[in-house]
């Protein structure tokens, strides 16, 4: 009965890696904070992506057909073309302390 149940988790671990490969695009040009990056069909405007193998924290701010451009919010150095580009389909957004609007 074990082997079953951990070949059905194996199973449904590839199937919700094959899902995810959708959701990662590539870095295409890096210039100073401004990434732009392909592959990013489905992205929105203001949307939040973890950008390079850093997974530093970007918004786009421009789309034009399936690419973006991306304004990080970190140091880019490092970042080369071809590096990977995480969709995340959330707006970025920061928690404010008690009583701040």
């Amino acid at each position: 009965m074990a082997g079953g149940i951990n070949l059905a988790q194996k199973a449904l671990k590839i199937i919700e890696d094959s899902a995810h490969e959708s959701d990662y695009g590539v870095i295409y040009s890096v210039s100073g904070p401004v990434v732009i990056a392909e592959n990013m069909t489905g992205s929105a405007m203001y949307e939040l992506v973890r950008v390079g193998n850093q997974e530093l924290v970007g918004e786009v701010i421009r789309i034009s057909g399936d690419k973006v451009t991306i304004q990080v919010y970190e140091e880019t150095a490092g970042l080369t073309v071809g590096d990977p580009v995480l969709r995340t389909g959330k707006p970025l957004s920061v928690e404010l302390g008690p009583g701040l609007c």
